[in-house]
């Protein structure tokens, strides 16, 4: 076994619950969204994820977690026209409107909470006939060298069509 095939193993066997709070631990810890850095993803998320020369971002899926979901860690390095960042996208490979339950044990009150915990101020997005698209939070900068802290969530019922518990989609950190 390689060593990347030892830390696909490794990265794979983490839960939906465990991923999202190590992104949230991630983001806790950033004075700045210039913070954010494959080297801090690793040390703070456990995560490896290997940038190669000229690619547009680095990414890791996750195994099955059930139900035929998985979840996708994404690293894109600064470029002329975006912001570094990390995004996190719960995906179903073969119902895009599956049941969510097997990726919603933080669901998106706790995601909203965690984050509103630690500062932010959140916005939500409507769409043209009045829907909730994602949600916005921002935190000042309080580094002299950074941008502010901007997240993204787009939350999705946990049953498509159903006006019960939310789950999140994705959350992501926006330039």
């Amino acid at each position: 076994m390689t060593t990347h095939e030892a830390d696909r193993v490794r990265n794979s066997a983490l839960s939906a619950e465990e991923i999202g709070k190590r992104l949230l631990k991630l983001i806790e810890g950033l004075k700045s969204r210039d913070e954010i850095s494959l080297d801090r993803i690793r040390a703070v998320m456990g995560i490896e994820l290997k940038l190669e020369p000229g690619a547009l971002g680095a990414g890791f899926p996750s195994g099955d977690l059930g139900g035929g979901w998985r979840y996708v860690l994404d690293y894109f390095p600064e470029s002329p026209s975006s912001s570094k960042g990390v995004k996190l996208t719960f995906v179903n490979t073969g119902d895009r409107f599956a049941d969510m339950t097997a990726v919603c044990s933080l669901d998106f009150a706790y995601y909203d909470q965690s984050l509103k915990s630690m500062g932010f101020v959140s916005s939500p997005t409507h769409g043209p006939i009045g829907q909730l698209e994602d949600l916005h939070y921002v935190k000042t900068s309080t580094s002299e060298a950074g941008g502010d802290i901007v997240i993204s969530i787009v939350p999705k019922n946990i049953v498509v069509g159903s006006a019960t518990r939310m789950c999140v989609k994705s959350i992501s950190t926006l330039g």
